[in-house]
Formats: C-alpha cells, sequence, structure tokens
C-alpha cells in the first residue's frame, strides 16, 4: 500500500499529492482522501510504524470526549488509552516492522476508550497496515461504535458542535469549552492567551471571485492554522471570516512568537482560483486568560476589539489587548451604543429586583432596588456594567433611566389592579437625567398616567451626581417628595465631600458604601466607619441601607450596630421581576 503523508493537525490531517489506496475501490486524490475520512462516522487515525500519530480525523474527538482529538507527534499509546472490558491496560502490539515477525494486514479487536469525563466507551479497532513490499510504513486505525444507534449519535453530536466548511468547532462550542477552562481553573499562575484572528479584506475575495473562492479560502486558511497547534490548543470558526484560537498555559512572550508564526505561514499561502491569484492576510487581536478573567462571552468581545482595532491599522496587524487599553475600551463602548439604541427599540432591556431588608424587623422585606440589565441578541443577560458605563459617557443613560420609569411604574400598576397594594420600589436615577431640569415633570406625568401610588416609589441618587448638579438635584428632590416619593443617598462615604453637603439634601435614606460594610468583620476602621455614618444619619432623622451585606455574621453584626435596613447576597441576588397576568409594559420609542 502507498505510504501515508500527512501534513496536517487533527481535524485537518492532509494527505500528500500520490493519494492513498486506504479507502476500497482504489487511489484517491489527497483532497478527495481527506474529503472522504471527514465524512465516515467511524473515527480513523494514521500512524507511521512507531506508533506516533501522524493524522486524526473529527470523528476521533468526539469519541474522546474532547474538541481537541489526537495532535500530530504523539505517541497513540499516550494519547489514546485502551482498556479492556476488565479495566486492563490494552496493549495494541504495533510491530516496529524490525522484529522479523509477520505483519498482519489487518485486525480488529474489542477495547472500551476512557473518555475525558471519564466515562468508558466500548469500541472496536480495526488495525490496517501500510507496507510498501515488505516494509511496514505504519498503520490506519479505525474506531467504530459497536452500537449503530450510537455511531448515529455521535456523527450528529459532531455535526451540531462544528462548523460544516471547516470542520473547526463552531462558535457556541469554543465558547463552551473557553467557559469550561475559566470554571476548571486550578492555579494563580495559569495563564492562556486567546486570539482573534479575522481574514483581512475577505470580503473582497467574496466579491470579486465569488462565493465558492471565498469557501474555499476558509478552508486553505483552516488547515494553515491548524498546523500552528500545540498540544491541547484549540482553534474554531466563530465568524463568517473568522477564527479564534485559544493558546493553553501560554505566556505572553510565547504568544507573540506563535502570532509571528501564524503570520509568516499564512504570508506564504498564495490563494489561486481560476486564473486569480491572491495572498491573504490575517488581522488579529489577543487577549490574557488568567483567574480574574471575565466570562467567556466577554473575553471573546475583548479580543475581537483588539482585533478591530488591528485591522484599522492595516494589513496584517496585531494588538494585543493592553497595549492601547484605553483606545480598545472606547471602541468597544462605542459598540455598544448602536447595541443600546438597538435594545431599547426591540424592548431588550430587563428589569431584575433585589429585596432591602429590615434588620430591626426580623429581616422583613422593606422595598425592592429596581436594576437593569440587557439581554443580548443571542439570548444572554448582560450585565450593567458592561453596558451602562458606555450609555453614561455617550449621553445616553438618560433613555435608559426612561425606559425603566416608564416600565416599573406600569409593573407596579399592575400589581395594584391584581388587588395588592404591591411591594415598594427604589429606582436609580443617573447624573444626567438629575440635570435635565425636564425629567422631574417626565416621572411625575408617567407616575399620574400609571395610578401609581408615589408612596410606594424610592428614588437612589449618588452623592456624586447630586453634589455635580445641586442646584437641579435640589429641585428635583423636591418636586418628587412634595409628590409623595421618598430619596436615598446612594454609595454614601465614598466621595471626599460627603459630609458638607449631607445637610443640604433632603433625603430619607442613607445607603452606606459597600466597599466599608464587606470588610467590616475584619477591617476594624471599616467597622467604625459605618458606626460613625449610622450615628451619624439617625441624628438627622434619616435611615440607614447597608449595601454589600453578603454573610449571617455580617448581618447580625450590622442589626447590633443598629443600622436599619440591608441589601446584599447575604439576603438574596437580583432576580427578573415576577411575571404578572396582564398587559405587557410598552416598549419607549
Amino acid at each position: 500500500m502507498t505510504e501515508f503523508t500527512p501534513k496536517n493537525a487533527a481535524y485537518h490531517g492532509q494527505l500528500d499529492e500520490s493519494g492513498s489506496d486506504l479507502l476500497p475501490g482504489g487511489h484517491l486524490s489527497g483532497e478527495a482522501a481527506e474529503l472522504a475520512l471527514g465524512e465516515v462516522a467511524d473515527g480513523v487515525i494514521v500512524t507511521d510504524r512507531h506508533g506516533v500519530v501522524r493524522y486524526s480525523n473529527p470523528l476521533v474527538s468526539e469519541l474522546c470526549g474532547n474538541l481537541v482529538g489526537l495532535l500530530p507527534g504523539q505517541l497513540l499509546r499516550d494519547s489514546l488509552p485502551l482498556f479492556t472490558d476488565e479495566g486492563q491496560a490494552l496493549d495494541l502490539k504495533l510491530a516496529s516492522g524490525d522484529s522479523g515477525e509477520d505483519i498482519p494486514r489487518r485486525r480488529e479487536l474489542h477495547a472500551n476508550i476512557r473518555r475525558e469525563d471519564g466515562d468508558l466507551l466500548a469500541v472496536s479497532v480495526q488495525i490496517n497496515s501500510l507496507t510498501s513490499g515488505a516494509a511496514l510504513d505504519g498503520y490506519v486505525l479505525v474506531l467504530r461504535h459497536t452500537s449503530d444507534a450510537r455511531r448515529i449519535s455521535t456523527r450528529l453530536s459532531w455535526q451540531s458542535s462544528h462548523d460544516a466548511l471547516t470542520r473547526l468547532p463552531n462558535r457556541q462550542t469554543f465558547e463552551h469549552a473557553l467557559q469550561q477552562l475559566l470554571k476548571n481553573y486550578n492555579g494563580a499562575r495559569q495563564h492562556h492567551i486567546l486570539l482573534y484572528l479575522d481574514v483581512y479584506q475577505f470580503k473582497v475575495v467574496n466579491d470579486t471571485l465569488g462565493y465558492n473562492a471565498g469557501d474555499a479560502l476558509l478552508i486553505a486558511l483552516a488547515k494553515i492554522l491548524t498546523r500552528c497547534l500545540g498540544n491541547g490548543d484549540l482553534l474554531g470558526r466563530v465568524g463568517s471570516d473568522e477564527f479564534a484560537l485559544l493558546l493553553k498555559d501560554c505566556t505572553l512572550e510565547e504568544a507573540r512568537r506563535i502570532v509571528t508564526r501564524l503570520r509568516e505561514a499564512v504570508n506564504e499561502y498564495v490563494f489561486q482560483w481560476e486564473d486569480s491569484e491572491t495572498r491573504p492576510a490575517l488581522s488579529i487581536g489577543a487577549v490574557s486568560v488568567d483567574r480574574h478573567a471575565p466570562p467567556a462571552s466577554q473575553l471573546l468581545a475583548s479580543a475581537n476589539d483588539a482585533c478591530s482595532a488591528a485591522r484599522d491599522q492595516g494589513r496584517n496587524r496585531v494588538k494585543f489587548f493592553g497595549d492601547s487599553r484605553k483606545a480598545l475600551e472606547k471602541r468597544r463602548e462605542s459598540t455598544w451604543l448602536a447595541e443600546i439604541h438597538a435594545a431599547i427599540r426591540e424592548d431588550r432591556l430587563l428589569l431584575y429586583r433585589q429585596p432591602v431588608v429590615a434588620l430591626q424587623d426580623h429581616n422583613r422585606v422593606h422595598h425592592y432596588e429596581v436594576l437593569v440589565r440587557m439581554q443580548g441578541r443571542d439570548g444572554d443577560v448582560i450585565s450593567p456594567g458592561v453596558f451602562l458605563p458606555a450609555a453614561e459617557r455617550y449621553g445616553m443613560i438618560d433613555e435608559v433611566d426612561r425606559w425603566v420609569i416608564r416600565n416599573i411604574f406600569r409593573y407596579m400598576a399592575l400589581e395594584q389592579v391584581n388587588g395588592s397594594a404591591g411591594f415598594h420600589y427604589a429606582i436609580n436615577i443617573s447624573g444626567i437625567s438629575l440635570g435635565d431640569e425636564q425629567f422631574a415633570d417626565f416621572v411625575l406625568r408617567e407616575l399620574t398616567e400609571a395610578g401609581v401610588a408615589p408612596s410606594r416609589v424610592q428614588f437612589e441618587i449618588t452623592e456624586t451626581s447630586a453634589i455635580a448638579n445641586l442646584d437641579r438635584a435640589l429641585l428635583f428632590i423636591h418636586k418628587l417628595r412634595a409628590a409623595g416619593c421618598s430619596f436615598a443617598l446612594d454609595d454614601f462615604g465614598r466621595g471626599a465631600s460627603s459630609l458638607a453637603y449631607l445637610r443640604q439634601l433632603p433625603v430619607d435614606y442613607l445607603k452606606i458604601d459597600g466597599s466599608f460594610v464587606r470588610n467590616m468583620l475584619e477591617d476594624e476602621i471599616d467597622s467604625a466607619m459605618v458606626s460613625t455614618i449610622d450615628h451619624l444619619a439617625k441624628r438627622m432623622g434619616i435611615a440607614t441601607i447597608a449595601e454589600f451585606a453578603e454573610t449571617p455574621e455580617l448581618l447580625e453584626k450590622l442589626r447590633l450596630m443598629g443600622v436599619d435596613y440591608a441589601q446584599g447576597f447575604g439576603i438574596a441576588a437580583a432576580a427578573c421581576l415576577p411575571e404578572i397576568s396582564g398587559p405587557r409594559p410598552a416598549s419607549v420609542d
């Protein structure tokens, strides 16, 4: 039989130009053999005569229960542990060809693969010898589920988790693998690098040569990138012309060398289509992945931002997130502007609430703070810390405020229609809205139209925003208090002018900044600060609310200290507003 000479790694092993007669029916061209091996519903592994892996098709990764499968250069006995039914290690007895023994052309045995999740998977292993004359050149192993139903299930599972064109893990699968890596982080010194790769001016290829040419270019680039994978690295297709590469256990300096190798490999490739030649290039963004990393979706977004910045600088550029963090953050915020507009227009903002309990009354719920989230286009819930800074920086936060006001009032009205006076709700007001002289009238109009009792409404303002717009803040507070609403001064203690301005602001509640509350059991100064603020507020006739009350011990100390109310994970996390039967609140145009 003709020798295999794969040039590529797992997922995309490329056969030599001479092809192979591995499959029945004669010789196949290298490309045809590769496609055939990728489409079969069995795992196929090619080794040299010493049992060193040279190629594995995509189904091997599914059988092993991981995304990487087997990489070239690994010993088969180390990378694919096989066991008997009794749990004994199984030796495939891959002879070196130098022993003088007769080499069987084909043999088959029963085995069990120990998957990454710990399960044993029963398979049949067919071992085919590759010979050139009397000499042994290597082996082709075919791994097959003993159950036809399981084989079909495996094939369908692979198809749902991989990109049909490039055979790489798709975005959902890649993001899930990245999230699992973060979840299972096992050491402060562990460090990885996430690369986001964009094919520079790919649209030009599609527009001038056609979509078939674009598909062929993506397939070729996927093969080139795969050759650069190390053990455990993961490559996926996460967009139309975008790839993501996770470099495991990789330092920043190592990543820079790998990025150089990726760029050089792509630069050396000439894409030929009909009478045209194109030299592709990459734009690459990189982010660090360590124990402080945000969720996988945010990591990918940051890497994408860095990639966009690299693309803006021209052909074949690289940008590491952190090289110009402020510029990247500004780019990301401007991207969020369009998304926030769309979320308001498409009614994808979500109202959450978190209880505030009365510490001196057996932790009875006194009222709820209203919080806002955003539902992404993929259905994921996006936290306010991700999109609100952009809304504040670019003057869109007042639109969010108005959406929240209108929708929470309508929700409160539904509570009243259902025969209940309902809970009291605290609503955060931004500094921009506080400084808008029309905003108080808007709130009063919405209150009247909804028919909500003003006594159920509390507004939270930060001391920073109140001081910055003191005259208008006072006008807003007086108008709404006259109508029957109450006010809380949020994050008290964080600003340097807290005490000087407290007497000027007619508020009913003082929210003690959580940075003092969180560590007051271990830090005597923080404890003294909480006690002092509470004592001062009591002297002024103002009730106190402690933020970040996260443990029962902390709640008990706050109660003994005399703090009136508390809020935090030690009581309950924020949750969606419970559904109420009735007309759905309308979105804001």
